[in-house]
Parts: structure tokens; C-alpha cells; sequence
């Protein structure tokens, strides 16, 4: 191991109060950091699968009284974020980009990952006091829109030359695992959505959704026209509000594409489809606008809509794909990815999204 991984714990018992004093002294900067005690508890248990998270109290001297701890799943995830290269971009984020880039995000004590890109690190802010937004119930527009100015300056940082380094090692959103194993895992979804959902569905996409593999796939090099670094998972359950304020959690999907692409599966999935309603165009101009004051001046509204609408119809995959695990879904995830399918499909037909399609 080099000197950047050492101390990586096996899981959160090896957590103990010299591991946090190093931890606090060396990275975070505390140098009176002393953690004399610690009361661990387990988080999010009905939530994250990808990872385990833990909220530990602290006891010394110059240490904050909470920390959130992040560490892999010891369950078949962790071999399906090895596979991802979840954890490495997470990892990545927090200590290269979280600080730098104009988005706001919980304050970093720790980001270490060992050699094998697997066992890794993260002890974070806890945003116990701050409001975590509900996906199911979803985002208000003003909320929305705070998320997309923030979006707007990661993108728009992200094209300056001297984050070229710092972006290595975010993949792109066009990946072989995304063509290979995303894509045919959508038809039998669908499948499951369409015996659950209450929702009508227009023929036009049930015919695309049929054929989703085989179409959809002609979004993904149109979704590198723009080499941006993307949340890649910017829903509503990341985000942590208070008052006007906003901090973004979990980059475990970050990637590099058109920043629209952010932008839609936003819009598209976290607004309610009465809150969108109407609004899609004018929010991507929005986004536009926010982009140009931060110096990129090239993004076109006609490239983006056409980013948009492309991202809109390929993004249904996520909360899709989850569903051939219906059996095993909690009854709040079921109807989650039942309820993001239903925003998408409306999304997509009220922005004529297929007709990007050849």
C-alpha cells in the first residue's frame, strides 16, 4: 500500500479512537484533534445497498461531536461497485474535486481508498440539522432550481483545463457496462413496471420501451458530445437543505458527459409531474444561463434540449432496472422506482423526447 491508502479500516470496529485521532490530525487538518471515546450507530439501513453507513459520536478534545462513516457493503454490492469502480470515483471526488468545484457538499475529515479499489473510507459532515429531500414526495421547484445552479458550476468548472487531472478517474457515461448489462436488463423491468403501474403509457413508448436496447443505446455517444463531470446520480434523496442553502452527497456514479444529462434526470424524475409540467425548456435555459457566468459560453440552447430530451428517454433505465429485484424491495423502494418511472414517461412525452431518435 502506498502512503495515500495506508490505514484503510476492514470495517467500522477497527474505527477506534487512535484510527480517528490520525485520521482528524493528518486529513482533516485538526491537529488537537484527541477522540478519547466513540458510540457507533448504524444509519440508512433501509435505504443504501451499496455501501454501509454509520454515525459515530465522538468524545475528546477539539473533535466534532458527530461524523458520518462511509464503508463498502459487505454484500454482493461491493463486488457490482468493484465492477463500477463506485467506490474509486466516490473516493475521487471527496478528496480531488469536493472543495474545489463550485458545489457544496459535506465537509471532508477522510477520503481513503486501499489498492484493490474495494475496502475504502469516507468520515463526512454529518447534515443531521440540514433537511434530506424526500425522492418519493420530490423536489419543489425552488429546490430544483438551486440544484441546477449548482449542477451548472461542477459542469462548467469541471471544462477549465486545470481540473484535467482531477477528472481522470471519472469514466464516461458511455461505458461497455452501461451498453452490455444496463441496457438488456431493461426489458424484463419494464415488464415488471407495466403490471404495477396505475399510469397510462403511450403507445409510441411502450413500442420504444419493447425495443429499449436496441434504441436507446444511440443516446450514449451523443451523451459524450460534452466531456463535463456529472453527478451522475442527482436525485433528490442526495440532496440536504437549509433555507436557501444546498450540500450534495454520494458521487459514487459520477461520469463524464453532457451536463444535460444531469439536468434531466433531475427534472425529469425528482420534480412531481405537476410541479414539471411546462417547465422543462425554461429549466434548461436556466441551467444555460448558469453555465455561461461561469465562463462556458459554447453550450447551446439547441445542443442542450437535444442532451435533454436524449438523457430523458436513456435515464428511465435506472429506476427500471431496479425493479427485476421486485420480490426484494422494501415496499417504499417499489413504489419509488414505480413513481420515477412515471415521472420519466410523462417527462418524456410531454417534451416529444423520442422524436431525437432516429
Amino acid at each position: 500500500m502506498s502512503a495515500g491508502t495506508a490505514a484503510v479500516p476492514g470495517g467500522v470496529d477497527e474505527l477506534d479512537p487512535h484510527w480517528l485521532t490520525e485520521a482528524l490530525r493528518s486529513e482533516a487538518g485538526i491537529d488537537t484533534a484527541t477522540v478519547t471515546r466513540i458510540h457507533c450507530e448504524q444509519i440508512a439501513m433501509d435505504s443504501g445497498f451499496s455501501s454501509l453507513l454509520y454515525r459515530l459520536h465522538l468524545s475528546g478534545d477539539d473533535v466534532p461531536s458527530t461524523v458520518i462513516a462511509k464503508l463498502p457493503a459487505q454484500s454482493e454490492a461491493r463486488g457490482a461497485m468493484d465492477l463500477l469502480g463506485g467506490y474509486r470515483r466516490e473516493v475521487a471526488f471527496y478528496r480531488d474535486i469536493a472543495g474545489h468545484a463550485p458545489m457544496d457538499t459535506p465537509r471532508v475529515y477522510t477520503a481513503r481508498i486501499a489498492d484493490n479499489g474495494v475496502d475504502f473510507v469516507l468520515l463526512l459532515e454529518d447534515l443531521a440539522q440540514w433537511d434530506n429531500a424526500d425522492h418519493l414526495a420530490g423536489l419543489s421547484m425552488n429546490r430544483a432550481r438551486t440544484c441546477i445552479e449548482q449542477l451548472a458550476g461542477l459542469h462548467a468548472w469541471s471544462e477549465n483545463r486545470a481540473s484535467s487531472v482531477a477528472l481522470e478517474p471519472f469514466p464516461s457515461i458511455d461505458t461497455p457496462i452501461a451498453r452490455d448489462l444496463l441496457l438488456p436488463a431493461f426489458e424484463p423491468g419494464w415488464q415488471i413496471y407495466r403490471e404495477h403501474t396505475s399510469a397510462t403509457v403511450p403507445d409510441a413508448i411502450s413500442a420504444f420501451a419493447e425495443r429499449f436496447a436496441e434504441r436507446a443505446v444511440e443516446a450514449l455517444p451523443v451523451l459524450t458530445e460534452r466531456d463535463m463531470l456529472l453527478h451522475g446520480d442527482i436525485r433528490a434523496d442526495n440532496l440536504f437543505f437549509v433555507g436557501d442553502r444546498m450540500k450534495v452527497v454520494d458521487f459514487q456514479f459520477a461520469a463524464r458527459g453532457a451536463g444535460a444529462a444531469d439536468v434531466a434526470y433531475l427534472v425529469t424524475q425528482g420534480l412531481p409531474v405537476d410541479a414539471r409540467e411546462g417547465h422543462d425548456e425554461a429549466l434548461v435555459r436556466e441551467y444555460l444561463d448558469h453555465v455561461a457566468r461561469h465562463g462556458v459560453d459554447d453550450y447551446g440552447f439547441d445542443d442542450a434540449w437535444r442532451h435533454y430530451r436524449f438523457a430523458a428517454v436513456y435515464l428511465m433505465v435506472l429506476p427500471v432496472i431496479t425493479l427485476n429485484g421486485w420480490d426484494a424491495l422494501p415496499e417504499r423502494s417499489k413504489r419509488l422506482c414505480l413513481t420515477l418511472t412515471d415521472r420519466a414517461v410523462a417527462a418524456i412525452d410531454a417534451t416529444g423526447a423520442l422524436e431525437v431518435f432516429s
